[in-house]
């Protein structure tokens, strides 16, 4: 396959999720990890778009949460500025543009809180049942708190931002869109990259890109880049 233009899927480095709590709009930053992580994905991208002849659209896109932020940030860093497309503005800058659609399902009012203080609250408000095992990856369950929202609602707002970044790119251009791991993936399901099953199976490679591209006749395809198989399905946070 001979793509005309990719999108790069990336999810964003390690960083500093406090243990048993849902990563959703964590404010944590990188670990050293992380950035190292980055950084060598912005290599990454760069020799692709090497062995490719493609160009790199100068706006990262990224989530609004900090460790998107800085992974997009870190990898831009990396890429010379030879490799960016030439855009009316004549700016030859990278400049990351931050975007709230990009972020990682929101389990609302009950952001920051560990799996036992929501199961808990939950559990005592005669509003609610209790909450379903498995609730974390059950794809269509939505805490039942002001701001929630599925997983598959969150990869419906990504999927709409992928395809309105496609329409905008050039020819031999590529677009980076650094996000999180599991919105990215639902996104993928609805724009028919993976299967539903694949969702379940399937996790995503911290700061290491997934590239798709979209043909004539609007079907999305994997061009490269590897997704990382899950070990523990039920055991996901939200990335």
């Amino acid at each position: 396959m001979n793509p005309k233009s990719v999108i790069a899927l990336i999810r964003h480095g390690d960083y500093r999720q406090p243990e048993g709590v849902p990563s959703a709009l964590l404010p944590y930053p990188l670990t050293p990890l992380g950035e190292a992580q980055a950084r060598e994905c912005g290599k990454l991208i760069w020799e692709f778009c090497a062995s490719h002849r493609f160009s790199i659209d100068p706006q990262l896109d990224s989530s609004r949460q900090l460790r998107a932020w800085q992974t997009a940030s870190l990898i831009a860093e990396v890429l010379p500025i030879e490799a960016l497309s030439n855009r009316p503005t004549g700016d030859a800058a990278t400049t990351i543009k931050e975007f709230e659609g990009l972020s990682e399902r929101s389990v609302g009012a009950a952001a920051n809180l560990d799996l036992a203080a929501i199961a808990a609250i939950v559990g005592a408000d005669p509003r609610f049942a209790p909450l379903p095992a498995g609730w974390k990856s059950d794809s269509d369950f939505c805490l039942p708190f002001q701001g929630a929202e599925s997983l598959r609602q969150a990869g419906t707002r990504v999927a709409a931002h992928i395809q309105h970044a496609w329409q905008a790119l050039m020819h031999n251009e590529l677009k980076l869109i650094v996000g999180h791991g599991a919105a990215i993936r639902h996104a993928c399901a609805q724009l028919g990259i993976l299967s539903e099953a694949d969702v379940a199976d399937l996790s995503m490679h911290h700061a290491q890109p997934v590239f798709v591209s979209c043909d004539e006749q609007g079907k999305w395809h994997r061009v490269a880049g590897e997704w990382k198989v899950r070990q523990h399905a039920g055991d996901e946070l939200g990335e």
